[in-house]
């Protein structure tokens, strides 16, 4: 096990304690609780001027990208209502964005971004490049910029989601049957 990854919570303080569930969910699977950072960004009550559809890859490249290049680790990219249900780090990374958590892979769409690892690399490289992005959902972004480079690994899941209220949907998101679900 690398106890050295660092895992970086998507959330906003007033989910917060979606945050705090996903914490106490990798501390019962043996991460540690200096590894993992709640990262609270923005929240669309108090921004109503940023797009549903934009406000994690605009926490990602606002809040959560800077802290993983000062870790200087490799990373885990989480949304707050995820359910990991084994540790990440017995899975193997065979590349630069390893995808371990998502609802469901369509033909040419992962649903998703509950749970990618990212190597210290390519986070140096989507930071000398962020001002080239264009502000899209975090599964479009990560899915994009993995086949680009030719970084994606993807071969299931390990991670199921809290039901809630969903900002894409407007409703409560279930959580859904998935056929890549796999665990070691």
């Amino acid at each position: 096990m690398n106890y050295e990854d660092i895992y970086f919570i998507n959330s906003y303080k007033r989910n917060n304690h979606h945050a705090i569930r996903l914490r106490d969910n990798l501390k019962s699977l043996g991460i540690k609780n200096k590894n993992i950072k709640i990262i609270n960004g923005y929240d669309l009550q108090l921004n109503p001027q940023i797009k549903k559809t934009k406000l994690c890859f605009l926490n990602f490249f606002h809040f959560i990208l800077p802290e993983m290049i000062n870790s200087k680790k490799n990373c885990y990219y989480l949304e707050d209502h995820t359910i990991v249900c084994d540790n990440p780090d017995k899975y193997e990374k065979n590349n630069k964005l390893v995808w371990l958590g998502f609802m469901k892979r369509l033909s040419d769409y992962i649903v998703g971004a509950h749970l990618v690892f990212l190597h210290k690399d390519l986070l140096l490289e989507l930071n000398d490049e962020k001002d080239s992005y264009t502000p899209q959902h975090m599964d479009r972004f990560f899915k994009s910029i993995g086949e680009k480079k030719g970084y994606l690994q993807i071969d299931y899941s390990i991670t199921k989601i809290v039901e809630h209220h969903s900002l894409d949907l407007n409703a409560i998101r279930k959580n859904p049957k998935n056929k890549y679900f796999k665990l070691k």
